[in-house]
């Protein structure tokens, strides 16, 4: 037992994750400090596929989020607005204020800001009781839904409306939105997997140690509990992050991790059983001899 203190962390770590008859031979050799590394670590194996995979994309259909102004911006606005430039993140031209109303839609061009908004960014709203709004100002675009959703996007500096069509506004609001974004998405999405990631294993160690009372798994302490959980959980994480590298899918990537996660947990029950029920199959065995020999 002592020797396998002694040893490396990631030499008992591989040796724990190889098998549940590793994970139940190691899980006394850890300490809370490790153990937390290592759910660390698995956590960012996890978040590695999700923050490369966001960081790829480049654009995000605006019309998944705020469908209903995306569909009002019509040719007759788009026609009007491509007669502005938008150069280096600034949208310039002669008419300083043009605006369309219709069903309580506002769509408009406002280089001198004189349209008022109210709200925070994410829930922005134009005055005047619009249920819809899409103001393109100096420096940055202003757009609220009537489902309650509304942003400011800036200009990115590469932005144009030469290749600007109604069939396409929500590819490129969603491009401006998504670039601006980016890293809060990936921020929130990083932090799902770890709110995940940390629920399952919690509830793995909950019910790994409540074992303990029944005198039949070796678990001794709530940290060993915690050390079979996560070292359970090693394989399932490699396995979810190989297959986030190979196809992207968050959904999938966290049923694999969850799933397997528990399967794993499941091998190790059904592993101490086996070798109980083997040991007490030798003794009683045993017992047989010594009765017979008397």
């Amino acid at each position: 037992m002592n020797d396998m203190r002694h040893e490396k962390l990631i030499v008992r770590f591989l040796k724990a994750a190889a098998s549940p008859a590793g994970v139940m031979r190691c899980k006394h050799t850890f300490s809370w400090l490790e153990i937390s590394f290592l759910f660390m670590f698995l956590t960012a194996c996890l978040t590695a596929p999700v923050s490369i995979a966001l960081m790829k994309m480049d654009r995000f259909n605006a019309g998944n989020l705020l469908p209903n102004v995306v569909q009002k911006a019509d040719a007759a606005f788009i026609k009007q607005l491509k007669g502005y430039q938008l150069t280096n993140g600034r949208l310039t031209g002669t008419d300083e204020l043009y605006r369309v109303e219709k069903e309580k839609t506002l769509l408009a061009v406002d280089l001198k800001h004189e349209l008022k908004t109210s709200g925070e960014n994410g829930r922005i709203k134009a005055e005047g009781g619009y249920q819809n709004a899409l103001i393109f100002q100096s420096d940055h675009l202003i757009i609220s839904d009537q489902s309650g959703a509304g942003f400011s996007v800036r200009y990115p500096a590469k932005a144009g409306l030469n290749d600007l069509d109604a069939d396409h506004v929500g590819d490129f609001i969603g491009a401006m939105w998504f670039a601006q974004y980016k890293p809060l998405i990936i921020m929130l999405a990083c932090s799902a997997v770890f709110i995940i990631s940390l629920f399952v294993t919690a509830v793995l160690t909950g019910g790994i140690w409540i074992s303990k009372k029944s005198n039949m798994t070796g678990i001794r302490s709530f940290k060993e509990a915690a050390a079979a959980a996560v070292c359970g959980s090693a394989l399932p994480a490699a396995a979810a992050m190989a297959f986030g590298m190979i196809r992207f899918d968050f959904i999938m990537m966290l049923l694999i991790h969850s799933c397997g996660s528990a399967l794993m947990v499941s091998f190790i029950f059904r592993h101490i059983f086996k070798t109980r029920h083997h040991n007490e199959n030798l003794q009683s065995g045993g017992n047989h001899g010594k009765s017979a020999a008397i």
